[in-house]
């Protein structure tokens, strides 16, 4: 089973991914973390525009589906029962991964449903890319709305995990997807 998470930018999709990982010792992947192999073989420091140019590269040359096959092809070698995978955004990754494992693929998406509460917690986590308002993360919003039809993505998903609550709520009903609904997939 492949498991992956999608939402909006500072939902906690990577929160959920990484619980996981860490209290079911499962492995996880990135579609990043094939990206930053791919510069380091190419002999680049891993600066952000570094990844961005081997990212153009790599798509531009053996195009759109190129990371998700990489992940595919890692997952399959790894012959973990469940594997976790992470950076998923556009559309095509999405119908990509879910021709890959079919009825195996299950697509969670993380939601917080006020801007104010995510935004606040994307504050709390100090990264310079989240931008300094509720407007600014908005944009944002559209912007990757219109590049990886972010509403579409998560209109695929199998599950919904809401994170409006407190931490202690968030990992309860992490728990809940994993020990509840997981097994019901097998």
């Amino acid at each position: 089973m492949v498991i992956a998470a999608v939402g909006k930018n500072g939902t906690g999709k990577d929160y959920f991914l990484e619980y996981l990982a860490e209290k079911y010792d499962l492995p996880m992947i990135s579609i990043g973390d094939v990206v930053r192999e791919l510069a380091a073989k190419d002999g680049l420091e891993l600066t952000r525009e570094n990844l961005h140019k081997t990212s153009k590269k790599y798509m531009d040359k053996y195009g759109q589906t190129f990371f998700p096959e990489q992940i595919v092809s890692k997952i399959k070698e790894s012959g973990s029962e469940i594997y976790l995978v992470s950076g998923v955004r556009p559309l095509s990754d999405v119908v990509f991964l879910k021709e890959a494992f079919g009825d195996d693929f299950v697509l969670v998406d993380v939601v917080i449903s006020d801007d104010d509460i995510r935004y606040g917690r994307m504050l709390a986590r100090g990264s310079d890319r989240d931008g300094n308002s509720v407007e600014k993360l908005r944009e944002f919003d559209e912007g990757e709305e219109k590049l990886f039809q972010t509403s579409e993505t998560e209109k695929m998903a199998d599950y919904v995990i809401n994170n409006d609550g407190t931490v202690e709520e968030f990992y309860a009903a992490i728990d809940d997807f994993y020990n509840n609904y997981l097994p019901t997939r097998k």
